[in-house]
């Protein structure tokens, strides 16, 4: 079943990893210890892989840890479509940093989990007690890529690296630029990590872990 991509709501979304917002990377919305609530039916396996095999040939590399990730999460989840997971992915990128910039919580708390919701929140609050202001303007991708993907029980995660611009700028009370430059483009490159259960009925996947990319 191929999943719409404006369907596609990331519970998501954590920590806009613009300028001084590094310090709140790497957070998990603790799908860790949540409790394993046993095992699920088991889809029947995908064929084995061949020397013609294709169906990850857009997303990874032919016998790579994302390609037997990829083969994974189809086997816990046969609607997975990963066409329709990194349109979702991108559309959804976009719509927490613009969120972030305005200072729109209600957005962001319906599109993150709560714990990731919480660091924004504490970024936000803290922007406003120094009376600033952040204009963010989305450039576009300069790339997309998976870069893990793989089961654990009773989620699927998949990892997308994205290396996009941004013209950012953060202004004082008075109007005055602090931080940034309203006529150049930064690149911002990041990690994003996003995990759906396997037993989900709808196509909604949440950002778990934000980290800057090495």
């Amino acid at each position: 079943m191929q999943l719409d991509p404006a369907m596609i709501i990331f519970a998501f979304l954590a920590i806009f990893v613009l300028w001084k917002l590094r310090s709140v990377l790497g957070e998990r919305t603790g799908l860790e210890g949540q409790r394993d609530p046993g095992p699920s039916p088991i889809p029947a396996p995908l064929s084995p892989p061949s020397a013609n095999d294709a169906r990850w040939t857009e997303f990874a590399d032919r016998g790579s840890p994302v390609w037997a990730g990829l083969d994974d999460i189809a086997r816990a989840q046969p609607d997975f479509a990963p066409r329709s997971f990194l349109d979702g992915a991108c559309a959804a990128y976009e719509m927490v940093v613009q969120a972030f910039s305005r200072g729109d919580e209600a957005a962001l708390h319906s599109l993150a989990s709560e714990e990731v919701f919480n660091s924004f929140k504490g970024a936000l609050e803290e922007r406003t007690r120094r009376g600033e202001t952040m204009e963010t303007t989305f450039v576009g991708f300069n790339s997309v890529k998976l870069v893990e993907a793989r089961v654990e029980r009773p989620n699927a995660l998949i990892a997308v690296r994205f290396d996009s611009q941004f013209v950012t700028v953060t202004r004082a009370s008075n109007g005055a630029v602090i931080e940034g430059d309203p006529t150049q483009p930064s690149n911002i490159v990041d990690i994003w990590t996003f995990a759906r259960r396997n037993d989900a009925s709808g196509p909604n996947w949440t950002l778990v872990a934000t980290t800057p990319a090495q």
